[in-house]
């Protein structure tokens, strides 16, 4: 456990802009770096942590629609005023990308794609 707690802190400082997006699921619930690093220090959920660490970049894509919804949930919580979003010369808002990906329509498609790649940034760096 002290291994993934020292990877997490690393992680963390290092890529500062990466530690509050969900990576994984914990118990069924998207978890980010920074709250799976304060499960391990409180002895929390310990061995579904560490296999959702584990497997990190590697999710089912039924699971990154949940992470990536849920990035965007989190995105809109924080206070505005919010960046607007590109895709192949569309604008949107945050709320405009989060229903695309609810719709699974053709533009959530390319949100999605966008986020397992930074997933699999996450993990890479990670490692």
């Amino acid at each position: 456990m002290a291994i993934h707690i020292q990877k997490l802190n690393r992680f963390i400082a290092a890529n500062p802009a990466f530690a509050d997006n969900p990576i994984g699921p914990v118990k069924g619930r998207p978890t980010t770096p920074r709250e799976a690093l304060a499960k391990l220090q409180r002895g929390e959920d310990v061995p579904e942590v560490i296999a959702m660490l584990s497997a990190a970049g590697i999710d089912p894509p039924e699971q990154d629609w949940q992470l990536v919804e849920d990035y965007y949930m989190r995105l809109l919580r924080l206070p505005g005023p919010h960046p607007k979003i590109y895709i192949i010369g569309t604008e949107m808002t945050l709320g405009e990308a989060l229903l695309a990906v609810r719709r699974r329509d053709p533009v959530g498609q390319q949100l999605l794609s966008s986020y397992q790649g930074m997933l699999r940034e996450m993990a890479r760096r990670m490692k």
